[in-house]
C-alpha cells in the first residue's frame, strides 16, 4: 500500500526539520545551510583589489567577487580625478551595460564605494590586447606567425564587426575603435571594450561629453592641445577631427578599416607627431596597405576593402557594417569583393579556384580532342606526351596567355624569375617542378631550379640542381656549395653579416643579387637589418661611391643617403619599398632619374643639390606631399604639374 505524502506546508516542513535537527542531531540550524550563512557574512563583497591598469584618471583593479566566488575587473576613478568625470565615468558604464553581446565586454555591478566614488565591475578578460598581439607578430614572436594567420585575423576582425553592428542596431556607436580596444582571449574569445567615447545615434552632445576623453590615457597629450579632440589620432575618422561635423555609423566604420589596416600590416594607419597625424586625416592621406607593407604580401582585394573603408568622404565608405563584413565574408569565400571593382579576368580567376576539379575535366577534355586532332598527323604517344605536358604547365602557371609562352627550357627559366620577382614563388616552383618532371635532365631547367632555391636561402637544395646545371662551376655554384655549410636549409634567415659576404661574393650577377636582396627584405622583419644590407647592395652597384652617407631612421621612416659616387638606383626600386619610407632624401647625390622611387609610396622627396632635372618619372606620385629643389632645378611648368605637393625651395650649402 502506498503511502500518502505529508500535507504539511513547505515552511511547516522546514521548521519541523529544524526542530528535529536540534532535538535528535544535537545540530545548529546553520549547519544545515552552511552556504546560505556564509553568503549573509559576507560584509564587503568585492577584495582583494590588485592594480592591473591605470590611465590619466582611471584605474582597472582584479578583485574577487565574495558574492559570486569569482574574479573580476573593477574601474574606478582616480582620487585626483575631478568631480564632474563622475557622471561621464557612470555614462560609460551605462551604455555599455545596454549591449548584451558575447563580443562585447559585460558590465556586472554599478555603484559608489565607501569615498563616495563610482565604480563598475566586468568581466575579467584573461589573455592581450589586440595590439599587443600585433606587437609581437610585428616582433616575429614564435609560434605567433604560424598561430595567426591571415585567416585567422580574419576571424577575428569578423568577431569584431558583428560586435559593432550589434551595437550599432541598439542605437549606440563607439567612436574609438582600435586594436588596443580589443581583447583577444586564451581561448579565442574576442571583446569590445572601452565605449567611453560611445554615444547615442542621433543624441545631441551631451555638455559632459566634452571630457569623456580624459577616460582614455592614450589622449591625454591630445586633449591638451586639442580640446574638443574625441577619438585616438591615427584611428579616428576624418570627421572626428574636423569641428561641428556629424558623426554615424559609417565612423565607425572608418575605425574598423584603421584595425583591419594593422591587422594586414602589423603598424599604425598613420605615424608621426599628433598635428601631422591629424592633418594628414583631414586630408584622408593614408599609404594604401600594400604599398606600406609590401612585404606582407597583402592580397588587392583586402587593400581595396580597407581604403574603402577608410575613405574620406563618408559616402564613399561603406554604408553599414554588414557590407563590410560581407566584402570580407566574399574574400575568405573566393569571390571577388565590392571594394575592388574585378574584372572579368579576376572574375574568371576566382571562378576558376572555386570549381577546379570541374575546369581541369574540361581542359584536360579539350586538350585530349586537341591531341585527338594532332594525332591524325603525328604519332598519337607524342601528342599524348605534349598535350600532358602543357596541361601540368598549365596548372602551375593557371593563365592560357603564360602557358603559350612556356615551350622551351629557356622561356620557362624566365617565366619563373618573373613569378619570383612579383612574390609568386609558389607558382615559380610549381611551374619549374612540372617543367622538371617532362625533363629531368635539363641543365636550364636544373640551374633554374638551384637559382629558385638559392634565393630562398635553401643553399644545400641549391648546391644539388645546380651541379647539372649549365655553368656548375661558375660563381653562383661556388657561393651555393660555401653556404650550404654555413646555414642548414631549415634554419633562420643568414644574419646580416653572412648576407652581406654573400652579396659580396656575387659578382658580375647583378639580377640575381637583386632578386636576392628582394626576397631577403620580404623575409626580414627587422628595418634596422634591411637598411643595412640595402646600403650595401647599393654600395656595390655604385663603387664609386666610398665617402658618402646612407642614414635610416626607423622611427621616423626616413632615409638620407648621398655623396659623390652615388649615381643611380635600380629601377623600380623594390629593394627601398621594404623600409616603408616616408621621407627620402638624396640631395648631394649623382642620382639624375627619379624613375627608382616612382613607385614609393613616400610623403617628402628631397632632390636639392642633384643632376635631376625631370620629373615626369614622379608627375603621378599621389602619395607625395613635399619636394624640396633648388632654385630654378626643375622648369615651372613642371613642377606646376605636381598638384597637392607643397613645392619648397632650397636656400643655402647643403650643410645647412
Amino acid at each position: 500500500m502506498t503511502k500518502k505524502a505529508s500535507a504539511i506546508p513547505v515552511d511547516s516542513r522546514a521548521s519541523e526539520y529544524y526542530r528535529l535537527a536540534k532535538e535528535f542531531d544535537g545540530l545548529d540550524p546553520m549547519d544545515l545551510n552552511p552556504t546560505l550563512h556564509n553568503l549573509k557574512m559576507v560584509t564587503q563583497r568585492y577584495q582583494s583589489p590588485e592594480l592591473i591598469a591605470e590611465g590619466g584618471v582611471k584605474r582597472i583593479f582584479k578583485v574577487y567577487d565574495a558574492q559570486t566566488k569569482r574574479h573580476l575587473a573593477m574601474a574606478m576613478l582616480r582620487e585626483s580625478a575631478p568631480e564632474e568625470l563622475c557622471d561621464p565615468f557612470i555614462h560609460e558604464a551605462w551604455l555599455t551595460a545596454q549591449l548584451a553581446h558575447p563580443n562585447i565586454i559585460t558590465i556586472h555591478d554599478i555603484g559608489v564605494n565607501a569615498g563616495g566614488r563610482p565604480y563598475f565591475t566586468m568581466d575579467l578578460e584573461v589573455g592581450a590586447s589586440l595590439q599587443e598581439l600585433l606587437d609581437a607578430l610585428s616582433n616575429k614572436r614564435q609560434g605567433l606567425l604560424s598561430a595567426y594567420s591571415q585567416e585567422e585575423m580574419l576571424q577575428i576582425f569578423l568577431k569584431i564587426c558583428d560586435a559593432i553592428s550589434y551595437a550599432h542596431q541598439c542605437g549606440v556607436i563607439h567612436l574609438d575603435l582600435k586594436p588596443a580596444n580589443i581583447q583577444i582571449g586564451e581561448f579565442g574569445e574576442v571583446r569590445v571594450c572601452d565605449w567611453g567615447m560611445g554615444k547615442l545615434i542621433g543624441q545631441e552632445e551631451d555638455p559632459l561629453e566634452l571630457d569623456r576623453q580624459l577616460l582614455n590615457p592614450d589622449l591625454l597629450n591630445s586633449v591638451t592641445l586639442f580640446g574638443e579632440l574625441k577619438g585616438t589620432p591615427g584611428n579616428m575618422a576624418p570627421e572626428q577631427v574636423r569641428k561641428n561635423t556629424k558623426v554615424d555609423v559609417r565612423t565607425d566604420i572608418y575605425g574598423l578599416g584603421s584595425i583591419l589596416y594593422s591587422m594586414l600590416t602589423l603598424q599604425r594607419p598613420l605615424s608621426g607627431e599628433t598635428k601631422e597625424i591629424l592633418e594628414r586625416t583631414k586630408q584622408g592621406a593614408i599609404v594604401p596597405p600594400i604599398k606600406r607593407s609590401p612585404e606582407r604580401d597583402i592580397p588587392p582585394a583586402l587593400n581595396a576593402v580597407v581604403m574603402k573603408a577608410m575613405a574620406l568622404s563618408l559616402n564613399q565608405r561603406y554604408a553599414s557594417v554588414a557590407e563590410l563584413k560581407e566584402d570580407i565574408q566574399r574574400y575568405l569565400s573566393g569571390f571577388a569583393t565590392e571594394a575592388e571593382h574585378a574584372g572579368l579576368g579576376k572574375l574568371f580567376k576566382l571562378f576558376y579556384v572555386r570549381n577546379r576539379l570541374i575546369c581541369n575535366l574540361v581542359i584536360i577534355s579539350s586538350f585530349l580532342l586537341l591531341a585527338g586532332g594532332i594525332a591524325a598527323f603525328v604519332k598519337v604517344s607524342n601528342a599524348r606526351r605534349h598535350a600532358e605536358r602543357m596541361l601540368a604547365l598549365y596548372e602551375a602557371s593557371r593563365s592560357e596567355l603564360e602557358m603559350v609562352s612556356l615551350e622551351n627550357a629557356d622561356s620557362i627559366q624566365q617565366f619563373s624569375k618573373r613569378l619570383l620577382l612579383t612574390g609568386s614563388d609558389m607558382r615559380a616552383k610549381a611551374v619549374l617542378e612540372t617543367a622538371l618532371q617532362s625533363d629531368p635532365g635539363s641543365p636550364v631547367l636544373r640551374r633554374a631550379m638551384g637559382e629558385y632555391y638559392f634565393v630562398n636561402q635553401e643553399f644545400n637544395e641549391a648546391a644539388t640542381y645546380m651541379e647539372r646545371g649549365i655553368n656548375s662551376d661558375d660563381v653562383v655554384s661556388q657561393v651555393a656549395l660555401e653556404f650550404s655549410r654555413i646555414k642548414p636549409d631549415d634554419s633562420a634567415m643568414l644574419s646580416v653579416s653572412d648576407m652581406i659576404a654573400l652579396l659580396e661574393g656575387l659578382v658580375d650577377h647583378d639580377p640575381l643579387r637583386q632578386l636576392m636582396v628582394i626576397k631577403d627584405q620580404h623575409r626580414r622583419f627587422d628595418l634596422t637589418e634591411r637598411a643595412q644590407i640595402i646600403e650595401k647592395y647599393l654600395r656595390l652597384l655604385n663603387p664609386d661611391w666610398i665617402d658618402g652617407w646612407f642614414q635610416y631612421d626607423r622611427n621616423a621612416n626616413r632615409l638620407r643617403m648621398g655623396g659623390e659616387g652615388l649615381k643611380g638606383i635600380p629601377a623600380p626600386s623594390k629593394e627601398l619599398e621594404g623600409l616603408n619610407l616616408r621621407e627620402l632624401d638624396i640631395s648631394g647625390s649623382e642620382i639624375g632619374n627619379l624613375a627608382a622611387v616612382k613607385n614609393l609610396a613616400i610623403e617628402r622627396l628631397d632632390i636639392h643639390d642633384t643632376p635631376v632635372k625631370e620629373i615626369f618619372p614622379i608627375k603621378r606620385a599621389v602619395y607625395l606631399r613635399e619636394l624640396v629643389v633648388d632654385p630654378g632645378q626643375i622648369p615651372a611648368g613642371q613642377l606646376a604639374q605636381l598638384q597637392h605637393v607643397r613645392i619648397i625651395e632650397h636656400i643655402g650649402s647643403q650643410s645647412d
